[in-house]
């Protein structure tokens, strides 16, 4: 998978407020509100034919991806150049090339001052760790987290998958999109990997493994799917500000959220949190609200069930929580993935406070259309 990677100017402006920001300082909890500018991606030549399309962009990563190509038949190689961003047709990294276009990604994914282009996938993490010096403006920066069990952020949707070199993707390496986390597994979206029958498996799966140290959660991704085993992940905060993150607090029925790119914030009414208070099982009727305004555009609604039940036996069972000690109304994270889901109440001993709590178990939600997509 040869690389020629070039992309767009762009121009940011951000204003941040921290309306959301909790009196515990924790990863991902409260979102930066305002409006964001940036350059358009320019337009791009050589494209290939619409029939070579096999995931339109508005069919995945809550709507905001990019068309997915795949050639016919799936092995065979191209040579032709997509300008100006100077990535190859089908290949792996055009997928993400094209979506950080879209944001106005302007790095060149060139290793060195000198300009030198990657020539395969897996050195995408040289090239994010090089992002972290002073000369790059902040918000073109990236950044990479080892998958070897020390990463203190989980994969989230938008971030990209770096696979290490094996003979499944012809010792190049490999980049793939997250699309969508739910518990303990993620989905992500990818060009150039054919099964062994020669199709095109345009999504495939990976599974999270989570572990407590303390109050910090480490995570690694195992069983990576068609593609290999996973080197590590790289996070830009302009994917995440521009396509994943929803800060304006928005309602629906009788509850409010709002989203980022590792959980979905949402705000129970005070009469949703006296029924889960009384024993209400209230976690399908708020998954329900949540699906309909398309909060769970990233992740599962079987998750959000889960989550929002348990929400509600803490509800009833700790009186931090409960109407009975003053509690007017909670609110809490439906994190994507992960052990920790904090609770806020208002009202009652602990009021204002975002209180961690820690799962019983992992959710293993039921997960009917999180596996393999492949193309005839």
């Amino acid at each position: 998978m040869r690389i020629l990677l070039a992309t767009c100017l762009f121009f940011l402006a951000l204003i941040c407020s921290s309306m959301l920001i909790p009196a515990v300082p924790v990863f991902a909890q409260g979102l930066q509100q305002g409006q964001a500018t940036f350059a358009q991606c320019p337009a791009l030549s050589n494209l290939p034919d619409p029939s070579y399309i096999v995931l339109k962009g508005g069919d995945w990563l809550g709507g905001r991806g990019v068309d997915v190509f795949y050639n016919q038949p799936c092995r065979k190689k191209s040579s032709q150049t997509i300008t100006p961003i100077n990535t190859i047709q089908f290949q792996c990294v055009d997928l993400a090339a094209r979506l950080y276009c879209q944001v106005g990604y302007r790095n060149n994914f060139r290793l060195n001052e000198a300009g030198t282009l990657l020539e395969h996938a897996w050195q995408l993490e040289d090239f994010a760790r090089r992002t972290s010096r002073p000369q790059y403006d902040p918000s073109d920066k990236l950044s990479f987290y080892p998958n070897d069990g020390t990463a203190t952020r989980p994969p989230a949707p938008g971030d990209l998958l770096v696979f290490k070199p094996s003979k499944m993707n012809n010792y190049d390496g490999h980049v793939a999109v997250v699309n969508r986390v739910a518990g303990d597994l993620l989905e992500y979206v990818q060009q150039n990997i054919c099964s062994p029958e020669g199709q095109p498996v345009v999504t495939d799966t990976a599974r999270i493994e989570v572990q407590l140290q303390g109050d910090r959660q480490l995570f690694r991704i195992s069983e990576g799917g068609f593609a290999g085993e996973v080197k590590g992940w790289v996070h830009s905060e302009r994917i995440k500000e521009q396509l994943i993150d929803q800060p304006r607090l928005l309602q629906v029925g009788d509850i409010q959220w709002n989203r980022d790119d590792a959980a979905v914030y949402v705000y129970l009414s005070p009469e949703r949190t006296r029924a889960a208070a009384r024993g209400a099982s209230i976690g399908g009727a708020v998954a329900d609200l949540l699906q309909s305004a398309n909060a769970l555009s990233f992740t599962d609604y079987y998750l959000a069930i889960q989550v929002t039940n348990q929400v509600g036996e803490w509800i009833r069972s700790d009186r931090r929580l409960n109407p009975a000690s003053g509690v007017r109304s909670v609110d809490f994270t439906l994190k994507y993935t992960g052990r920790m889901i904090w609770v806020r109440p208002w009202g009652g001993p602990a009021n204002g406070k975002w209180i961690p709590f820690v799962m019983p178990d992992l959710v293993y939600p039921p997960i009917m259309n999180f596996s393999p997509v492949t193309r005839g």
